[in-house]
């Protein structure tokens, strides 16, 4: 039974989509938190400025005397007069009052000293206008009470949320304090929260709104040029292998292996993963005639697979030894550290810039730079054998003579690789890092062990290399 694979398309339009929602959902989470900081911090330096203004208008002697008596004054009138006018004028402010928090013990908490009263609620609502001396237990309970007076007694502007039969309020209070240096009341100003969060709200949904609509719109291009750039090429090359398959099946006639490579537009890995693809199926085709053409010479006795070896076990580009074959002698060394018996060393070279060198040259440079690399490496290491175990990875496995000078061998090495900066030609510019470790037997149990410390080795070199730069 054939296995379903899903379709790249619909992988990369699931990951796109995806991607999409947790943007927006981070959005909206970051400009919630920024907008809502934003908008306090404007509404308090605005009722700060609105107390710095209405102090002003206070004389705190005459009002710290009617705090006293409950008594109003001429004085008192021009401040109430003048509390009144400012919050006709005023349409953001929901109360501008002073009020003196009482002691414990006294029935009525908290009673207003002067209390902003606007001209609608003098000519409609007379009986919500609030005078000197005015205070119900239910205004305030003594742990607000408690609060308050906390406040009063202390030197600094404070804001704090509260809840009031008129709703949810955002309140600044700052102590007044007369001639004498007592702390006699405090000046307040609210500002009603629901009209904060609403405006708050409002700026956030049109905020991520336009960015949404913009992530959505870049996403989609993004989506249609990886359909065409990537899913596509993909298919296609896929759809090239499966029929090579198809009719290389039990195939008896070597020139009838023809592989038909997708015409694929670009400078990439999938075009040079075409290019690699097409090149395998013209070695296995070779490796084929060669074989039949071996085992018709020899009478069917012997089977030559010399060809199937280089193929299996050497990279194509640097005729190095490949990942497969570094598997193979990692098997080889694990049986001999059991054994005890075990005498190596191993350096792990990265190829620094190869990426750029791709970008900025094209991959035929890039090539290059790998085979000039390699020719730098197999110089160095004459008696040793070398593995590409990736792209710009490579493994020198040091025995014998060349484990016995591994420490000269190393410094030659990097001195090679230091010349190479002087080369007329950017790709021709080699750079590397390296590292090596010793089989210990005190230290390793197997093969992998001495790779990591070997890797960690050329990793400090990569860093030191870079702060260099």
């Amino acid at each position: 039974m054939k296995k379903k694979y899903r379709s790249i398309s619909t992988s990369i339009t699931v990951v796109c989509l995806l991607f999409l929602i947790l943007l927006g959902l981070m959005l909206a989470f970051v400009t919630y938190i920024l907008y809502t900081n934003n908008f306090f911090n404007r509404y308090q330096e605005q009722m700060t400025s609105i107390l710095n203004y209405v102090e002003t208008s206070i004389d705190d002697d005459d009002m710290s005397k009617c705090a006293e008596t409950f008594v109003e004054s001429e004085q008192y009138k021009k401040t109430q007069e003048f509390f009144d006018n400012f919050v006709d004028h005023y349409d953001d402010l929901h109360f501008l009052y002073i009020l003196k928090p009482m002691d414990p013990d006294d029935q009525v908490h908290v009673k207003s000293i002067c209390s902003a009263n606007s001209t609608y609620e003098k000519e409609n609502e007379p009986e919500n206008v609030i005078h000197l001396g005015d205070g119900e237990p239910e205004w305030y309970s003594e742990e607000e009470a408690e609060k308050l007076r906390n406040i009063l007694n202390g030197d600094a502007d404070v804001f704090f949320k509260g809840e009031t039969e008129w709703g949810v309020d955002y309140t600044l209070a700052r102590p007044l304090v007369n001639s004498k240096g007592e702390h006699y009341a405090l000046l307040c100003v609210d500002v009603s929260l629901d009209n904060i969060n609403t405006t708050i709200y409002t700026s956030i949904y049109v905020y991520i709104g336009i960015l949404l609509f913009l992530s959505a719109t870049f996403f989609m291009l993004l989506l249609a040029w990886m359909h065409y750039k990537v899913a596509k090429p993909i298919i296609q090359l896929e759809k090239s292998v499966v029929d090579f398959a198809a009719t290389s099946h039990n195939q008896a006639n070597p020139e009838d292996l023809k592989y038909i490579p997708p015409k694929i537009d670009g400078n990439n890995e999938i075009t040079s993963l075409r290019d690699s693809v097409e090149k395998m199926s013209l070695d296995m085709k070779k490796y084929v005639s060669d074989k039949i053409k071996a085992e018709q010479k020899v009478h069917g006795l012997h089977q030559n697979i010399s060809k199937m070896d280089t193929i299996a076990y050497h990279d194509a580009l640097t005729g190095l030894r490949n990942k497969a074959s570094y598997d193979r002698t990692v098997v080889s060394l694990d049986s001999q550290i059991k054994k005890h018996n075990a005498t190596f060393a191993l350096v792990m070279i990265d190829l620094n810039n190869l990426k750029e060198t791709n970008d900025r040259y094209g991959h035929e440079k890039g090539d290059e730079y790998i085979k000039g690399t390699c020719a730098i490496i197999k110089g160095v290491y004459r008696d040793s054998q070398v593995y590409r175990v990736g792209g710009d990875e490579f493994v020198v496995i040091l025995k014998g003579k060349d484990y016995q000078n591994r420490d000269n061998l190393l410094r030659a090495f990097r001195l090679r690789i230091k010349d190479a900066e002087n080369n007329p030609e950017p790709w021709e510019k080699y750079s590397a890092a390296a590292g090596m470790a010793v089989y210990s037997q005190q230290y390793d149990t197997d093969t992998a062990s001495v790779f990591h410390r070997a890797d960690s080795a050329m990793y400090k070199e990569k860093a030191l290399q870079k702060k260099q730069q």
